[in-house]
């Protein structure tokens, strides 16, 4: 017998194969949009991208970029670079106080084929409105301090491993400015993708008045309530033993992103 699916599942396959559809209609039609008896010649097809919205989402974050253009509407662009999660959580547990990282690194990595709009655009690429296919892939992960005080004053300790992942597979809108021929201000302003989520977390050390599968519990109650990208972690099911929680699940996602570039 069949069982009946998860709305989200649905959801998540509905939007997927949209977004295939989608982009297979746009490269069609790009393709026949621009007249190939025109040569184009271009002059500076290599931009290197700093990241500027890295580092409002990720406050130790190093981000950049490299697009090359192919042709008068078609260009290809890979990004990557170093960030740390931003986690800093109140565990609501009294007297319990959640420290920041003694550890904490990250990455990610991406590459996306843009489609620059020609029947929109009034200067070949990389100047004007664009579409993408995308995938890219974040990691990241930390090293914490759990800290209880009781009411005498003395403490107890526990350390806090995480780790998240995330690979993303989705299409954007963007628009990118050329100013003075070489300069680049690259606007990505609107990228659902399909989301697909790793996380895994433990606990070794036992702090006062809870016990290691009691205090994960509230460590993934204060990541829901920060980021609620996370909802679905242990919607279902207690996936704890033994002070540890591995999760994977699909989600929608969604990428948006600022740099500024220089063509050479």
């Amino acid at each position: 017998m069949k069982l009946p699916m998860h709305p989200n599942r649905r959801i998540i396959r509905s939007f997927y194969f949209t977004a295939i559809l989608l982009i297979f209609i746009n490269i069609n039609s790009f393709a026949q949009l621009r007249d190939t008896s025109v040569k184009y010649i271009n002059e500076h097809p290599n931009i290197i991208k700093l990241s500027i919205s890295s580092w409002l989402l990720y406050p130790s974050s190093f981000h950049m970029g490299y697009e090359r253009v192919l042709n008068a509407n078609h260009s290809i662009y890979i990004f990557g670079g170093y960030n740390q999660f931003p986690v800093k959580l109140d565990l609501g547990i009294q007297g319990t106080n959640f420290t920041d990282a003694r550890n904490k690194t990250g990455y990610t990595i991406g590459a996306e084929y843009r489609f620059y709009l020609p029947k929109e655009n009034k200067y070949n690429a990389p100047h004007g409105i664009y579409l993408a296919p995308y995938v890219s892939y974040y990691n990241f992960s930390s090293n914490n301090t759990l800290t209880h005080t009781d009411s005498n004053g003395a403490k107890t300790s526990a350390n806090l491993n995480m780790g998240i992942s995330l690979l993303n597979v989705g299409f954007e809108l963007g628009y990118q400015f050329v100013i003075a021929k070489r300069f680049i201000l690259d606007a990505e302003m609107f990228g659902p993708s399909f989301t697909y989520y790793s996380f895994q977390a433990g606990i070794s050390g036992n702090i006062a008045g809870s016990t290691q599968n009691e205090t994960l519990q509230a460590v993934l109650d204060a990541l829901k309530a920060k980021f609620p990208l996370l909802s679905d972690l242990s919607s279902s099911k207690q996936v704890y033993r033994n002070g540890s929680a591995t999760e994977k699940f699909p989600a929608i996602g969604f990428r948006y992103a600022v740099s500024i570039g220089y063509r050479f």
